[in-house]
């Protein structure tokens, strides 16, 4: 480009030498050298043009092989030209600006956009995932306190039967221990009476046996039955059979403390009936104390699930309102992305020219304007000439 300015400038010092000698001589023609500077200014602008392959200079050097118009007017074009071309850097490289910027921007909201959308699926699936374990949870534990509530009944209701069942146990053999302890005392005040009575009935062991009074035909009342009266009998003598006469034999005693004896089987019978009442009393005690261990344990139990059931409902309450949240969010998310990515689609064909770079239509552009710069000074070189 300088060397083709240099030769230009050159043809320009030329013409104007050419046009001085003309001009010394006083036979110069005037229209001649113009004639040769607009072919050699066509030549080069044409030149330009195809060189850089750019349509404005090809137009322009068409434009001036073709018109007549004079110089001034040739350098308006070349300045007009050069003065739409510079706007359009000036417009390009803020357009460029523009797209740099909003290319950019749409990157990052994008790339944020996604990230926030896959943060967002990921706490709907947890917050998915957290509520169907609360769910089971809960599941569980109603399961788990209906347990413990049936147990309780249960255990309340065999308590209480129990309960009335060694109540009864107890009160009969108390009242066991009373009527048979009643009957020995009856029997002892019997035998401790009969002690100093007459028996007819039994006779001592020690003696050999004999039938009874009765059984020999002595009836009460007879001589021999008065004969057979205590001799020593003080008081009046009254023949008949007294309480505190003398026997017929030992005085009857029976057999109290015998084995088998009716006194010692009350007494069996009698300490049964207390054992009874003692391994009840102690049955009952025991059994009361498992069912109030039972009671407080499962109180115990109920209360830590029923406070569990309280706080997983909350954690579910809440995890439900987050994921509702996080559904709504995620929505409004992936709008925004579709927003982004339609905003995206409308800048690529404005900021993404499939023909040349910004950096390459700059570097076109800054030719193009050297060129009619350079046409410029070939053209102040034909009015110097012609002013001279």
């Amino acid at each position: 480009m300088q060397q083709n300015a240099e030769k230009y400038l050159g043809l320009a010092q030329l013409s104007k030498s050419a046009t001085s000698l003309l001009q010394v001589d006083g036979s110069g023609n005037e229209g001649t050298v113009n004639a040769g500077i607009r072919r050699r200014l066509t030549e080069f602008i044409a030149s330009e043009g195809k060189r850089l392959h750019s349509q404005q200079l090809g137009l322009l050097a068409q434009r001036l092989a073709t018109s007549e118009d004079p110089f001034a007017k040739v350098k308006k074009m070349i300045q007009a030209l050069l003065t739409r071309l510079l706007e359009e850097a000036n417009q390009d490289a803020e357009h460029e600006g523009f797209c740099d910027k909003e290319l950019g921007t749409s990157k990052i909201t994008r790339e944020k956009l996604s990230v926030a959308i896959d943060e967002l699926t990921a706490q709907v699936e947890n917050g998915k995932a957290t509520i169907g374990g609360l769910t089971e949870d809960l599941a569980t534990l109603a399961l788990e306190v209906a347990e413990i509530d049936t147990a309780v009944k249960q255990a309340t209701e065999m308590r209480t039967n129990e309960k009335e069942k060694n109540e009864v146990t107890i009160a009969d053999a108390k009242d066991a221990q009373r009527a048979v302890q009643a009957a020995m005392e009856v029997l002892k005040d019997f035998y401790s009476k009969a002690s100093s009575a007459t028996a007819f009935l039994e006779e001592s062991h020690h003696s050999a046996p004999r039938a009874s009074l009765l059984r020999r035909g002595v009836k009460m009342g007879s001589e021999e039955w008065n004969s057979l009266a205590n001799p020593n009998f003080e008081g009046t003598v009254d023949k008949g059979h007294k309480e505190g006469m003398q026997t017929f034999g030992a005085n009857y005693k029976g057999k109290q403390q015998e084995a088998g004896g009716v006194l010692a089987m009350l007494e069996v019978i009698s300490s049964d009936f207390a054992s009874l009442q003692a391994d009840t009393e102690s049955d009952e005690s025991l059994s009361q104390q498992e069912y109030d261990s039972f009671m407080n344990e499962s109180r115990k139990n109920r209360a830590v699930k029923s406070k569990k059931v309280q706080l997983n409902t909350s954690d579910k309450l809440f995890a439900e309102s987050k994921l509702r949240q996080d559904i709504a969010d995620l929505k409004f998310t992936q709008d925004k992305l579709l927003a982004a990515d339609r905003y995206y689609e409308k800048l690529v064909p404005q900021c993404m020219d499939k023909g040349m770079t910004f950096g390459e239509r700059t570097k076109a552009r800054a030719e193009e304007i050297r060129s009619l710069k350079e046409a410029l000074r070939i053209l102040e070189g034909q009015d110097i000439a012609t002013t001279a």
